[in-house]
């Protein structure tokens, strides 16, 4: 009943596109955290690469951060092994193509592990993120998608054309419980089993009658030894842990934050002044301009009464000469009437 009932749930939560490899609208997580890491690397042996959203490509090495959105490829001798954020632990094997869709693990409510299986297989041993039930982990492939609960699996991908086995998708559980859904319906996977759904036809998810022969071991295999117990035991320290590791993160990025506000402020402070600076600048030159207008206008006007003195002292100076001329001439016309006498 209890299976049952996850499985309900399950399918009420996770969008059937997934299986199709259809964008999922929440593929995005918006988080306060600059850059959290999704796992570091614990293991590197043959050829693993790193792919980032771009398709640039990375060696990566023990230590090395795994963010979400990038892509782990591992070739024919290629092993790597992750320790994730939310305390869970994922050994990716051979000839493998997996993507960090969608990661958020800081120890809250929403936190969401998304994982795509494009090809090849995992082994994992989940961490706080699978408690959470519903669909905050999941395992996308190219034909189903996987939930889980408190669960070590191996989730495996053959591609069409392959001869290791029929092409589809594969989930075989050591620990807990797992569903298998597609558009067709959905299996619960329970310890020692293995569940099938096949890339093509309208089949129903089944659990197969016993472990394919596919599901081999590595020459790692023996770190999985305990570690579910180890991982289970250690899940609420590693959780507070990451808490305080976000928390820092996030002050860092506020300070970061208010250092850029302070740049920000001090170049708004600047281009104030320079602003003041030309505007006091425009205003003096059109100060001086109006003081040249007006020393002009001045000037003009002074030459103006100046003209108007001269021409006035000229007229009377004309005047005076003509009056004096005519005084001379009346004087000499009464000589001559004197002599005529």
């Amino acid at each position: 009943m209890l299976r049952h009932l996850f499985a309900v749930a399950f399918f009420c939560t996770v969008p059937l596109a997934w299986a199709q490899g259809a964008a999922d609208p929440g593929s995005i997580v918006e988080t306060a955290v600059d850059a959290a890491p999704a796992g570091k690397v614990e293991l590197v042996e043959g050829d693993v690469r790193f792919l980032d959203g771009s398709g640039r490509v990375r060696q990566p090495k023990v230590g090395d951060a795994l963010y979400q959105g990038e892509t782990v490829v591992t070739g024919a001798n290629g092993e790597t092994h992750l320790s994730m954020g939310d305390g869970g632990y994922i050994g990716v094997r051979p000839n493998t193509k997996m993507r960090i869709d969608n990661y958020k693990a800081e120890g809250g409510p929403d936190d969401l592990s998304v994982i795509g299986l494009l090809q090849g297989s995992f082994r994992s041993v989940t961490g706080w993120i699978a408690k959470l039930g519903g669909s905050r982990y999941v395992v996308r492939t190219p034909t189903a998608t996987i939930g889980v609960r408190g669960t070590e699996h191996e989730p495996l991908v053959i591609l069409e054309g392959s001869k290791e086995g029929e092409p589809g998708t594969y989930d075989r559980v050591h620990i807990g419980e797992s569903v298998i859904q597609t558009q067709q319906g959905a299996v619960s996977v329970r310890p020692n089993q293995a569940g099938f759904a096949p890339y093509r036809g309208a089949v129903r998810p089944r659990v197969l009658d016993r472990i394919p022969g596919f599901f081999r071991p590595t020459r790692n295999e023996a770190r999985f030894a305990g570690l579910h117990a180890r991982v289970q035991g250690q899940l609420e320290r590693h959780r507070e842990e990451r808490r305080q590791i976000i928390e820092q993160r996030r002050k860092q990025l506020e300070r970061r934050k208010e250092g850029v506000g302070a740049v920000e402020h001090g170049r708004e402070q600047r281009r104030l002044q320079q602003d003041q600076h030309r505007k006091r600048a425009q205003k003096q030159r059109e100060e001086r301009r109006a003081r040249a207008e007006k020393a002009g206008m001045q000037h003009a006007q002074k030459q103006h009464e100046l003209q108007e003195r001269r021409r006035t002292a000229d007229e009377k100076q004309r005047g005076r000469r003509a009056a004096k001329a005519e005084m001379h001439e009346e004087h000499e016309h009464a000589k001559h009437a004197r002599r005529v006498q």
